[in-house]
Order: C-alpha cells, then sequence, then structure tokens
C-alpha cells in the first residue's frame, strides 16, 4: 500500500523541504518531474482512492482529508517545510496546516482563489464531458498526459469529478490565521481567475505573518507545464526570499 505522504526527492542539503499538494484529479506523480529539478527534500501526499492508492475508499469530504493528511504528517519536518497547494490542494494545505499545533515555514499556494471568495457550487452541475472540454481547454496537468487512451481519460476524468465534488461541498475553513508566511500564486490567462489580484490577494487574511502575492505567465497551473521547472524553483526561492524582509499582517 502507498503511503500517504511520498518522497519524491532527498538531499544532503541542510535547507528545509518542501510539501506538495496535487489539485483535484491529480496525484504525486504528477510532482515527478518537479521534484527532480532541485536539490532538495521533496514530498507529496498522495490522496486515498489516487494514485498508487486506487484501492483506497476516496475521503467523503475535504475536511475529512485533510484530518487523514495532518495525522500522517511528521510534526518536526512540517515546521521547517515550505508547503505548496495547487488549486484544490491549496485548500487541502491549509485545513491540514489548521489541524496541526505546528505551523509549516510557509504556505504557497497556486491558482486557488481565497477560500471566503470561492463560488462552491460553480462547477455542481457540470457533467464528465463538460468538464473534460473546460479543463481540456486550460491545460490541467492531472488529466493533460491521458488524451490518447480512452479508458485513461475516462478514469482520469472520474477522478476529477470526485475531487470537484469535495471541492463543491467545501464552504471554507474556520477562520484561524496561521502564522507563518503565505504567498499566494496566480496564473495571467487562467480563465478561472477572472476576479482578478483581489481573489488571489484575499489570502492575506489567513495569515498573520507576512503576505506575498504574485501573478506569472500562463494559464491554470501553468507552473506544473513541462519546461518549467526550473523557473518554478526560482520563483519559490524568490518567495521565501521575499518573506525574509516582509512585514506581518497588523492583526
Amino acid at each position: 500500500m502507498t503511503a500517504a505522504l511520498v518522497s519524491l526527492s532527498t538531499s544532503d542539503s541542510l535547507e528545509r523541504g518542501y510539501l506538495l499538494f496535487p489539485p483535484a484529479g491529480g496525484n504525486s506523480q504528477a510532482f515527478d518531474a518537479l521534484a527532480g529539478a532541485v536539490d532538495a527534500d521533496v514530498r507529496a501526499f498522495e490522496y486515498p482512492g489516487h494514485g498508487g492508492r486506487l484501492a483506497e475508499s476516496p475521503a467523503s469530504s475535504l475536511e475529512e482529508l485533510a484530518t487523514y493528511l495532518a495525522a500522517a504528517t511528521p510534526k518536526a519536518w512540517f515546521s521547517r517545510s515550505v508547503t505548496i497547494g495547487f488549486g484544490m490542494g491549496a485548500f487541502v494545505a491549509l485545513e491540514t496546516a489548521q489541524r496541526l499545533d505546528v505551523a509549516p515555514g510557509a504556505l504557497v499556494v497556486v491558482d486557488a482563489c481565497a477560500p471566503q471568495r470561492r463560488s462552491p457550487d460553480k462547477n455542481a452541475k457540470a457533467g464528465a464531458s463538460a468538464m473534460g472540454r473546460v479543463f481540456g481547454r486550460t491545460g490541467l496537468t492531472p488529466v493533460a498526459g491521458y488524451r490518447d487512451s480512452p479508458e485513461c481519460w475516462e478514469y482520469a476524468l472520474d477522478l476529477l469529478l470526485g475531487d470537484l465534488q469535495l471541492l463543491n461541498a467545501y464552504r471554507g475553513p474556520a477562520r484561524t490565521r496561521l502564522p507563518c508566511p503565505i504567498a499566494a500564486i496566480r496564473g495571467a490567462d487562467d480563465p478561472a481567475s477572472t476576479s482578478g489580484d483581489d481573489a488571489t490577494g484575499g489570502w492575506r487574511v489567513w495569515t498573520s505573518g507576512p503576505f506575498v502575492g504574485r501573478v506569472v505567465p500562463g494559464g491554470y497551473l501553468g507552473v506544473l507545464d513541462s519546461g518549467r521547472e526550473a523557473a518554478f524553483w526560482a520563483r519559490i526561492r524568490r518567495l521565501e526570499a521575499a518573506f525574509v524582509g516582509a512585514e506581518p499582517e497588523v492583526a
């Protein structure tokens, strides 16, 4: 059985590690190329019912998923890691961090509007064919590679739709600020970011520490496109440097 926390890359470096939370429809394997492009300890969560854990029942709610992942998180390592959530993974990361009595070194959220600015029922009535058109057009990384196989494409869409049901039922976290820095990144061409920087900047209220918001080239999860791995880590390093000089939010 695949463990909830999967080690993707190890390093002798004493620098902090990175903990990755997959987007809707994603699994830890989607991060293989990304993890191979950095000299660091990189780990990712494998959600129940995903990837190597297909035989397990998926979580019945996003909150249940976060509770499960929090129990599988080594606190000492988590406290010095940069936690990075992609899409739905941003909310899972926030919920997981709120369930632990230690905060990560920093939280980075990618292509996810702030929880309080979401439209939870936006995709509630969408069918598989509709979601296939939407996510195919935006180049969603977790399902894009399955197009040539009808069976794999159907599997990927089922996985995606299951995660979207969790996301649609999610009403947002309790209003508990994290003491760690938060950075919010969004793609300039992400069609889901029609509300613009306001939706990304809304993550500011979820930290009592420094906040940094960035708009980057590309569409939804474009930071995960093949060939952009080095650029992604360079951006993360710059965010870490920005945290050092940033002022915390006033409570």
